[in-house]
């Protein structure tokens, strides 16, 4: 995560109503600042200017998580007059040519943000979907407990010990006058 100025946290903050979760540089000068920032569901790529030590937005891109659906749907393309294009669908944004940085670079690290968001959605999704299904089996096994009759199956496992009983005195020679109305 790169520095920025404090006033560029505070502009995003209030702009966004939320803190960037990061920054990355792309151009600065005594004037103008071209950032890319990574929000909670969302990467901004933000083309502003001071204005007598105020920070003014002169251009942005908003890239959202959920409409990001594919790598490599960030293009970038180097213009004639050196100028960096970065298009997203049908939105695109202008940025200042630097020699450090090719444009890929920064496509590059907008999508990596994108893909870890998409990827922190689905761990905590599949974590509440387990939750859920574990709450579920739970509740559903207390209603089969609750709903049961155990008085049933206990004069069932009676009836079964008494008709063993019976079997082995038969078979060990003990009450041979035994009869079935005994049962």
């Amino acid at each position: 995560m790169d520095e920025v100025d404090p006033r560029v946290k505070s502009w995003i903050s209030t702009s966004f109503d939320e803190d960037a979760k990061s920054f990355s540089v792309w151009y600065e000068d005594d004037e103008n600042l071209q950032i890319f920032a990574c929000l909670e569901d969302k990467v901004v790529i933000l083309d502003m200017f001071w204005d007598d030590g105020l920070l003014m937005e002169n251009n942005s891109l908003v890239i959202k998580s959920l409409n990001w659906h594919q790598s490599n749907s960030i293009q970038t393309h180097r213009m004639s007059d050196g100028m960096v294009r970065f298009r997203h669908k049908q939105r695109e944004i202008m940025l200042n040519p630097v020699v450090e940085k090719p444009p890929e670079w920064g496509a590059s690290l907008l999508e990596t943000w994108l893909s870890e968001m998409k990827e922190n959605k689905s761990n905590l999704k599949s974590k509440k979907q387990r939750i859920a299904d574990l709450k579920r089996t739970r509740e559903s096994i207390r209603k089969m407990l609750s709903q049961s009759d155990m008085s049933t199956i206990e004069n069932e496992i009676g009836f079964i010990e008494h008709r063993l009983q019976t079997a082995d005195n038969r078979l060990s020679g003990k009450k041979p006058d035994y009869s079935s109305s005994e049962e």
